[in-house]
């Protein structure tokens, strides 16, 4: 992963030990269902015989929901202290644990049914890297469920500082220093547009709309709960807000080369 990251990681303490709310068993099973929920949606079928890999998946909080529904999961995150902590706590047979970048990911290629790359995109530098290698790992017709948030969220998720992800690094930075947060900037995120770009190996299937006009069948009422509201707007409203939306769900599968 990148260089910046590493040293503020170094300096104060890796990603899992600056946000605890990765430990939050509660809400993280929450998240576990939604995922399931949606790739279970999508492939139609039982998902017992997939063999998956968990991107960024720290210290492995969903991993047992996981292993309740998949043959094997392997987590793989660059956070060596969520790594080790999730191997000590993890008992489950059908689980492995690597640290390791997922940019650079030591497995061959097409060995994997499905790939969970749940908001991590924007913790790598190299993100091009990191797609080209959910790409290679994927079996022809596996696939991949993706969850991205937009540059211009209003309220930033990490920091929870108002329109930083808008601004560039070095002003970002500064913000950060000037509303007393230790370190730099250290996520990257992108728009739509250019999210759609980063994605161009792919298909994106949907499921940002379906699960805001049916949380239930997704097992995401704690958002619907979290923001009321926002799933009381019509449907047609939400394509048409579609590229500003906060967060974005998709299935990415493989584009077919034609010969």
């Amino acid at each position: 992963m990148a260089t910046e990251v590493t040293r503020q990681n170094e300096i104060y303490g890796t990603f899992s030990e600056r946000f605890p709310i990765l430990y939050d068993k509660s809400g993280r099973l929450q998240k576990a269902k939604k995922i399931v929920a949606v790739m279970s949606d999508f492939a139609g079928v039982d998902l017992s015989a997939y063999s998956v890999l968990d991107i960024g998946g720290s210290a492995g909080m969903m991993v047992d929901h996981f292993a309740d529904h998949f043959h094997e999961i392997v987590e793989i995150d660059i956070d060596d202290v969520a790594i080790r902590l999730g191997r000590e706590q993890c008992d489950r047979r059908n689980v492995r644990w690597l640290c390791g970048d997922g940019a650079q990911l030591p497995f061959a290629d097409a060995c994997f049914d499905c790939v969970i790359c749940n908001h991590v995109y924007e913790h790598l530098d190299d993100q091009r890297g990191l797609m080209d290698e959910i790409h290679r790992v994927l079996k022809p017709n596996g696939f991949c469920y993706f969850s991205a948030g937009s540059r211009f969220v209003l309220i930033e998720g990490h920091y929870k500082l108002p329109f930083l992800s808008w601004l560039p690094h070095l002003l970002a930075d500064l913000y950060m220093k000037l509303a007393g947060r230790k370190g730099g900037y250290d996520v990257t995120l992108l728009s739509y547009r250019n999210l759609k770009k980063l994605l161009r190996n792919f298909v994106r299937h949907d499921y940002t709309i379906p699960i805001l006009t049916d949380p239930g069948r997704f097992s995401a009422g704690d958002l619907q709960k979290a923001n009321g509201l926002a799933f009381r707007i019509p449907a047609q409203a939400y394509r048409a807000l579609y590229p500003i939306l906060p967060i974005w769900i998709w299935i990415l599968t493989k584009k077919q080369s034609h010969s």
